[in-house]
Parts: structure tokens; C-alpha cells; sequence
């Protein structure tokens, strides 16, 4: 999962909503306004600004952004008020209390389809609830139980075939491979996993929504990653001393390229986040965003790069 916690995007870190113990299911929302699609380094500029239209709106009284999580056009996973929390969203007060809510950023015009990333990201978050917080099996949209033509047609009609991957389901019939998977065994581990299988783990770790400690049972099935001949791979780690602020060195221009490729570039002086040799507070800044957005990293986003942030930087996708 490609999460982005709230720190990461500008919020405070915990939100002040009423405590919710689990919840019946998740229900999936839409914008229901125009919308049109923007790099993913301007999402969390959109995310942003929806917690300060909540906040303003004196009708609805709301505490924090109103949505549980929201997902953008790449798949990115925007921490809204999170985990055992109830949400502002689905309509009253019971509702509320029932499921939690994912909005999608997708609009009324303009960018009215999901893509493939933004279904995936929306199925990541909904196992993330499940996962992690002790939401119930049931997937549906606003309008389930509610007057509302949220979360549109387009979004609905997916919500209605049960929420699936892109990929689910695609294989033999079109000339491709069907999606492999694996069942845990007693023993094994997610890097053992991994090296058996010739997959990053990281990737392991990302398809299947595991987060640390990476807690995997006997008879689990995972999905394993189609690497396809490209998965990527990191440079050798240059060491610390390449990334000392005020200083220049081939290894943070290189950096910068993968904080680029990856749309960790929100911090800057003006001109636009530019890939160079020196290591400024923009850079130390922005890999620091790169590590909220990992569960591996957060505990520790000083944003000075370490041997697994460089190696997390040149492979995810």
C-alpha cells in the first residue's frame, strides 16, 4: 500500500474524532464536484484544502477532514482520520457509527473514471480497515442506505462487482499470466518468503496490505508481485556521509531523480522541486516525506536517507 500518513500530507498527526471499536464494513465516496487529474506531487495540495473546506463548514460542524481515508488517481493513500475513528461522511449520525469511509479523488466532471491505480488504492485501504481496523467483510457505496448519488455511476458499478483488483480475475484468456500466490507455511517469514520466491520484499509486503511486524499465519495465501523482467533495483548505498545538509554530492542528485519519479516533491523554493547535487532542507524535507509515507520508515522520518530508504527509494514503484 502506498500510504501517506497524516503528517505527511499537513495534518495534525492524530485526529480529535469520537472513538469507533470496529465497524460493520466501508463505504466508498466520490468528490461529486469537478475534478481534474494533476501529478500526484499536487494531491496532497487537493487533500489539503478538502480538510479545510470540512473544517469551515459551519452546518456540518465537523472536527477533522470527514473521510476515514481518501485515494488518488496513482493509488496513494491519504490517512484521513484513520483507523478507529468515525467518520464524518456517510451521512448521520448512525451511519457513522457503522462504517467507515473512503473517498476517491474522482470528480462529478473532468476526472469521472477510476483508473487502475486508484482501484487498487481503494481496495489497499479497504483491506488496511480490515486489517488493521477491525472493519467487517461489507464493501458499498454512500448511497447504500443513504439519499445520494455518491459515489457515481462509473465508481458504483465497481463497488457493486465487490470491489475487485484491476487484475483480478485477467490471465489465460487474454495471453497473460494468471496471478500467482502462495500459502504460508509453518516457518516462514516474509523475507524468507521473498528470497524463495526472487521478490523484493517490500513489494511483498505492499501487495498483500501487510504492515510491521509483518505478521503472516499458516494456510495465509499471498499474492505474490509480477516483477515481468523489470523489477527495479537500488544502486550500492553511498553511505551517510553523502547526505549532509549544505553539502554536494553525485548521490543526492540521484536521490532526487527517484524523489521526483515518486512525487516526494512538495517542498521547495518556488521554482519547483529540481533534481541536483545538493542537499538542502527542501531534500531533507522531502525524503522525510518519503519515510511517513513508509510503515517500515515512519517511527524515525528525520529525512537524512539510511541504507533502507535508498533502497526504498530506487524500488518502489
Amino acid at each position: 500500500m502506498r500510504f501517506v500518513d497524516r503528517e505527511a500530507w499537513g495534518a495534525p498527526p492524530s485526529s480529535p474524532a469520537a472513538y469507533l471499536p470496529s465497524a460493520h464494513g466501508v463505504k466508498i465516496h466520490y468528490l461529486g464536484s469537478p475534478y481534474t487529474s494533476r501529478k500526484h506531487s499536487l494531491c496532497d495540495d487537493y487533500v489539503r484544502a478538502v480538510r479545510a473546506d470540512h473544517l469551515a463548514n459551519v452546518k456540518e460542524n465537523y472536527v477533522d477532514i470527514a473521510y476515514n481515508a481518501l485515494v488518488c488517481e496513482h493509488g496513494y493513500v491519504f490517512e484521513g482520520r484513520g483507523l478507529h475513528r468515525q467518520t464524518g461522511a456517510n451521512g448521520n449520525q448512525n451511519l457513522n457509527r457503522k462504517d467507515y469511509a473512503v473517498c476517491a479523488l474522482l470528480g462529478s466532471s473532468g476526472l469521472t473514471t477510476p483508473t487502475d491505480a486508484m482501484l487498487n488504492g481503494l481496495r489497499d485501504a479497504i483491506e488496511w480497515f480490515r486489517t488493521h481496523g477491525d472493519a467487517g467483510t461489507w464493501v458499498g457505496g454512500h448511497r447504500d442506505g443513504y439519499a445520494t448519488t455518491c459515489p457515481g455511476d462509473a465508481l458504483y458499478a465497481w463497488v457493486k462487482r465487490g470491489a475487485p483488483r484491476p487484475d483480478a480475475g485477467k490471465g489465460t484468456d487474454d495471453g497473460g499470466t494468471a496471478e500467482e500466490k502462495y500459502t504460508v507455511a509453518a516457518g516462514d517469514t516474509l523475507i524468507g518468503i521473498a528470497r524463495r520466491l526472487k521478490v523484493g520484499w517490500n513489494e511483498l509486503a505492499k501487495v498483500n496490505g501487510l504492515k510491521p511486524p509483518y505478521t503472516l499465519y499458516v494456510g495465509q495465501e499471498i499474492r505474490v508481485p509480477q516483477t515481468g523482467g523489470g523489477h527495479r533495483t537500488a544502486p550500492p548505498y553511498p553511505g551517510r556521509e553523502a547526505f549532509v545538509l549544505g553539502r554536494r554530492h553525485p548521490a543526492v542528485a540521484e536521490l532526487d531523480r527517484q524523489l521526483v519519479r515518486l512525487g516526494f516533491t512538495r517542498h521547495h523554493d518556488g521554482n519547483g522541486y529540481q533534481p541536483g547535487p545538493l542537499f538542502t532542507e527542501y531534500t531533507r524535507r522531502n525524503v522525510s516525506d518519503l519515510q511517513r509515507s513508509r510503515p517500515e520508515l515512519a517511527s524515525d522520518p528525520d529525512g537524512y536517507p539510511g541504507p533502507l530508504t535508498w533502497e526504498l527509494a530506487h524500488t518502489l514503484s
